[in-house]
């Protein structure tokens, strides 16, 4: 299924973009960036007081009778600018890193809340990549811009109006010269930076966000990669990606080197008009000497403080996508609110119904009109071919997707009128691929019942049959896990997760064949650890193999989303032919051999399937 990028979204249509979504996210902290602002406000004004200085020590030196004691009180003066400029800029970064760190940290930690409350299709639509950059790249450019590009903008805006300002009351004609190139900059600019820019900007974020979904595909498949031989410049999408941004990259600057060379040469050329206008002028008798020599040293300060402005708003246009992808996120939909459709209210019992629950994914019908009761303090299994709905029921019950129609029931409460902590309370999960994260085994465990103490965590352990390996490792439960639990085997990881959920001690337990990938010897391990976990539970077992619920209290068939048949297993194989049919298939599949080729229904025994003998090997 292909993912959308965050920027495509109608929340990110919607979100604000520029100046307008910043204010959004850094609204916590705006009398510290309004504080820094000031700061860099101030320390931009100072900074044109040596200048004012610098005129008044050469009205004095070329006096008839300098005054020695005049120019000492006109260096100190300098000085104390500068100490002052000093004394602002160093205030305003301090506030102003304060700020962008707050920032970045509420705004990842916003993001992270959201991720936890909008239901699983989000993730579907949305890559890994695309989400990482949001979450790493997008908010590390919000703080460098907040910290650094704010308060350089305020002061590329404060210097030049208030030199040109300043410029003017002195001489208006070379004032008007100071600035005669900026009108034709300006159109450079519009003509050929502003028009485009954002569609830039658009395809630049577009390539990196291409390379970051390559990289993680390649980091996480790099066992399958290794074991065909291949590496990086052999893998197609990774090798696309940097090609790709490469290729981008050379063709922007060549389409744009001389236009960004122009644009800076005239910011850079304003003495080719203030210097022989001032020279003429003073020819003339009608500046002096120490006002052409303000204007030569002044004069061009307003065209690069021009310059520094243009930087700031690169800055800001290249954050304005990372705005948006980030308002995406915090602007997408969350799983409907406890009280929509009632007051929200808590269950009285443990046992689940789906009442006529329909639910669509990605415009395909997943379940159509389906009841099914799951008792309390009894074991449902969910069985059917592939496709039939079985895991998006489990998804349903724990609320990871909202129904499309109809409702599921706790207790007779419908699960979206029930505060979303309330419920995962009640409900342990146990999947087929168990996550670890990449802290210890302690870690883990803790992930389930953060204040359980040692005891119960070995306690936990030894029901699931775990504590047996846990203390084989090198440091026993503070063993470090590394990423995805990669130091442990599956059977080892998955008799972990049945430990936390044994920790949990949530009523209702769901498990998505949990068995699915164990070898023989795990398998009768886990089995042990599963009856410990669902003794006394509500447990609904999705099962891929029919032997590991032949004992269940009840047998649900599903196909196609639709409850076909129910009962015990013996009632299931003497009158049900869709389950008689799956466990003949499985009852198949269990004796076959490599080498021994066994007829399908479909296929005349006299043309038997291909075989992995000795022979037909290479």
């Amino acid at each position: 299924m292909s993912t959308t990028p965050l920027s495509d979204t109608t929340a990110a249509a919607e979100a604000r973009p520029g100046s307008a979504g910043l204010l959004r996210l850094a609204r916590t902290q705006l009398p510290l960036t309004a504080a820094a602002s000031l700061l860099s406000l101030l320390a931009a004004l100072v900074q044109l007081v040596p200048y004012g200085v610098l005129y008044s020590m050469a009205v004095e030196v070329f006096a008839a009778q300098p005054d020695a004691g005049q120019l000492r009180q006109l260096a100190w003066i300098a000085l104390a600018a500068l100490l002052l400029r000093f004394g602002f800029s160093a205030g305003s970064s301090l506030l102003a890193h304060v700020a962008a760190f707050r920032v970045m940290h509420d705004v990842q930690l916003r993001m992270a809340h959201k991720l936890s409350r909008v239901p699983m299709s989000f993730f579907s639509r949305h890559g890994s990549g695309d989400l990482q950059k949001a979450f790493m790249n997008d908010a590390v450019a919000l703080e460098g811009f907040i910290a650094h590009g704010l308060p350089d903008m305020v002061a590329a805006l404060t210097v030049p109006l208030a030199t040109t300002l300043l410029l003017f009351t002195v001489d208006w004609r070379l004032a008007l010269a100071s600035v005669a190139v900026l009108p034709v900059a300006l159109l450079l600019q519009g003509l050929f930076f502003g028009r485009q820019a954002r569609v830039r900007m658009q395809e630049w974020h577009a390539v990196q966000a291409r390379i970051n979904t390559a990289m993680l595909e390649y980091l996480r498949g790099i066992h399958v990669i290794k074991t065909f031989g291949l590496g990086a410049r052999s893998f197609s999408e990774l090798r696309d990606a940097i090609h790709g941004s490469v290729q981008w990259l050379s063709d922007y600057t060549r389409r744009m080197r001389a236009v960004w060379v122009g644009f800076t040469a005239l910011l850079g050329s304003s003495l080719i008009a203030i210097a022989p206008l001032g020279v003429w002028l003073h020819q003339r008798g009608e500046v002096s000497l120490p006002v052409l020599l303000l204007f030569i040293v002044l004069g061009p300060q307003v065209l690069s403080a021009f310059l520094r402005l243009t930087y700031a708003g690169g800055d800001l246009m290249r954050i304005s996508e990372g705005l948006r992808r980030i308002n995406a996120i915090l602007d997408s939909p969350e799983l409907e609110a406890p009280g929509a459709t009632g007051s929200a209210s808590l269950p009285a019992g443990n046992g689940l119904s789906l009442e006529g629950v329909g639910f669509r994914y990605d415009g395909r019908a997943i379940l159509q009109d389906l009841n099914l009761q799951i008792p309390a303090g009894q074991i449902t299994a969910l069985v059917g071919p592939s496709g039939a709905g079985k895991t998006t029921v489990a998804r349903l019950v724990a609320r990871l997707w909202d129904v499309d129609a109809g409702s599921v029931r706790l207790g007779g409460v419908d699960v979206r009128d029930m505060p979303l902590d309330a419920l995962l309370d009640r409900v342990s999960l146990v999947f087929q691929e168990v996550f670890l994260f990449a802290g210890s085994v302690a870690d883990n465990l803790r992930l389930a019942c953060p204040d359980a103490t040692d005891a119960q965590l070995q306690e936990a352990a030894r029901l699931a049959r775990a504590h047996e390996f846990i203390c084989q490792l090198p440091q026993g439960y503070d063993t470090v896990l590394g990423e995805r639990g990669a130091r442990l085997s599956g059977g080892e990881r998955q008799r972990l997760s049945i430990a936390r959920a044994l920790l949990k001690q949530a009523p209702i337990l769901v498990l998505d064949e949990a068995t699915a990938f164990a070898d023989p010897e795990n398998e009768a391990l886990i089995q042990d650890a599963l009856a410990e976990v669902c003794r006394g539970r509500t447990v609904l077992v999705i099962a891929h193999r029919l032997a590991t619920v032949v004992d269940a209290d009840r047998i649900v068939v599903l196909d196609q989303g639709r409850v076909v048949d129910q009962g015990r297993h013996a009632e299931l194989r003497a009158r049900c032919p869709l389950y008689q049919r799956l466990w003949a298939d499985q009852q198949e599949a269990a004796h076959w051999e490599i080498g021994a080729a066994a007829p399908r229904p479909d296929r005349s025994p006299q043309a038997p399937l291909p075989s992995l003998s000795r022979e037909t090997l290479p």
